[in-house]
C-alpha cells in the first residue's frame, strides 16, 4: 500500500539551518559540539558552528571523499592529497601526494591512515590499490600496497579494519601504527561496504551481512549497499531498494522504493528512535524519517540528489547536489511536527467543530 504524503511532515519546513556551499557537495560531517563540516566536488571546504556562523572557508586541490577530525584538526582526502587542517583556523597544516585517489581516511592514536586506489577506465576496473600510515607531521611511515581495494575503513577500538574487494576478499586489520596484524582472506564473495560502530559487520556483494568470522548475520537478495548499526539495531540496504531494520537479528521492518544512497540511525523523536533513508532514481532525490520501532513515515521531503548523510545524538544533516547543506535539530523537530498537522486531521477537526456549532443551534 503506498503511503499518502499528507500523512507525515514536510522536512524542509523543519529545518534548524540550510548553508550554501558554492558548489556540489560531496560530503558532510557534524561534530560532537553540533558544528558542521562540508567539503565539495571542486575541493571547497567550509566549516559552520553550531550557531550556524561561518568559522573558516578554504579551497583544496579537487574533490573532497572524506572528513574526519580528531584534536582540533580536519583530515581530508582531496582528490589525490591527503590533509591536515587546523580546525580552528582553517590552516592547511600539510599536504600529501599518494598513489590514484585518495578514498578515506582514519585518525588513530598514534598516526594517520588512508586509503587510496588506481582506477583504469579501459577496464573499467581498479588496477591497485594502497593503505598509507602517515606521521602527523605529514610523513609517510609505511605503504601497504595490493591488487583488491579496501572499499571501507573503520576504526575497530585501538585498531583499523579495512574491508577487501576481489580478488582476495576478507579483511585486513591494522594496528594503531599502521602495521598490519591480521588478515582474513579468501571469502567467497567480496567485501562491499561496513558498519562504521563497533561490532564491526560487513556487507558483502552476495546480499549477505556477515562479522569478522564470516558468521552470516543476515542475507537479503541482492548486494548490501549500506549498513549502519546502532546498540542491537542495525539497518541494512541492498541494490534493489530494500531496507530492513533487525533487531536482535531478527527483521522488524522492511520498506522498498528508489536505490539507497545514505541510511542512518537519527536522533529520538517522541520518546523513539529514527531511522532516516536517503533515496536516489536517478532524477529525484528523497530523504524519509520513519519510527524506528514502527518503520511508519514521520517526514519526508524530494528535492536534489543527496550526496551525503551525517548524524549525531541531536542533530542530523545532509549535502547535497545543489550544494545546500541542510540541518535538522531534534528539539525544533519536535516543535514542528506538533505544529504541523496532515489535511485529513484538520478536515475532522474542522467537522467535528462544525457538528458541534449545528448542535447548539437545536
Amino acid at each position: 500500500m503506498r503511503e499518502n504524503a499528507s500523512d507525515n511532515m514536510d522536512l524542509t519546513q523543519s529545518t534548524w539551518m540550510v548553508r550554501d556551499l558554492g558548489q556540489a557537495a560531496s560530503d558532510v560531517l557534524l561534530l560532537e559540539d553540533d558544528s558542521v563540516i562540508a567539503g565539495g566536488w571542486d575541493g571547497a571546504i567550509k566549516y559552520w558552528s553550531a550557531e550556524g556562523d561561518t568559522v573558516w572557508e578554504i579551497e583544496t586541490p579537487n574533490r573532497i571523499s572524506c572528513l574526519t577530525t580528531q584534536s582540533n584538526k580536519l583530515y581530508a582526502t582531496s582528490g589525490l592529497h591527503l590533509l591536515k587542517i587546523d580546525l580552528k583556523t582553517g590552516t592547511i597544516d600539510w599536504q600529501i601526494q599518494l598513489e590514484g585517489s585518495a578514498d578515506a581516511v582514519v585518525i588513530t592514536k598514534k598516526c594517520v591512515i588512508a586509503s587510496s586506489s588506481v582506477y583504469d577506465i579501459e577496464h573499467n576496473d581498479f588496477l591497485e590499490s594502497a593503505i598509507w600510515s602517515v606521521s602527523f607531521e605529514g610523513d609517510v611511515l609505511e605503504t601497504h600496497r595490493m591488487d583488491e581495494r579496501p572499499w571501507t575503513l573503520e576504526l575497530s577500538e585501538m585498531d583499523v579494519i579495512a574491508g577487501l574487494g576481489r580478488p582476495k576478499s576478507g579483511w585486513i586489520k591494522l594496528g594503531e601504527n599502521g602495521n598490519i596484524i591480521e588478515q582474513k582472506e579468501g571469502w567467497k564473495t567480496p567485501t562491499i561496504c561496513s558498519t562504521k560502530s563497533n561490532p564491526i559487520l560487513f556487507g558483502r556483494a552476495d546480499g549477505s551481512i556477515v562479522d569478522m568470522d564470516e558468521t552470516v548475520l543476515h542475507e537479503m537478495k541482492e548486494s548490501i549497499t549500506v549498513l549502519s548499526n546502532r546498540k542491537n539495531s542495525l539497518l541494512v540496504a541492498d541494490d534493489s531498494g530494500r531496507v530492513d531494520l533487525l533487531k536482535s537479528e531478527a527483521i522488524l521492518w522492511s520498506k522498498t522504493g528508489d536505490s539507497v544512497v545514505g541510511l542512518e540511525h537519527g536522533f529520538n523523536h517522541n520518546g523513539e528512535e529514527t531511522t532516516w533513508i536517503v533515496r536516489w532514481n536517478g532524477a529525484i532525490g528523497s530523504v524519509s524519517v520513519r519510527n524506528s520501532s514502527t518503520g511508519d513515515k514521520i517526514a519526508s521531503m524530494e528535492g536534489e540528489r543527496v550526496h551525503a548523510l551525517s548524524v549525531n545524538e541531536k542533530r542530523v544533516s545532509i549535502a547535497t547536489e545543489g550544494g545546500q547543506i541542510m540541518v535538522w535539530e531534534q528539539a525544533l523537530f519536535e516543535r514542528r511536527s506538533k505544529q504541523e498537522k496532515p489535511a485529513e486531521q484538520v478536515d475532522e477537526h474542522r467537522n467535528s467543530m462544525l457538528a458541534k456549532l449545528r448542535a447548539l443551534r437545536k
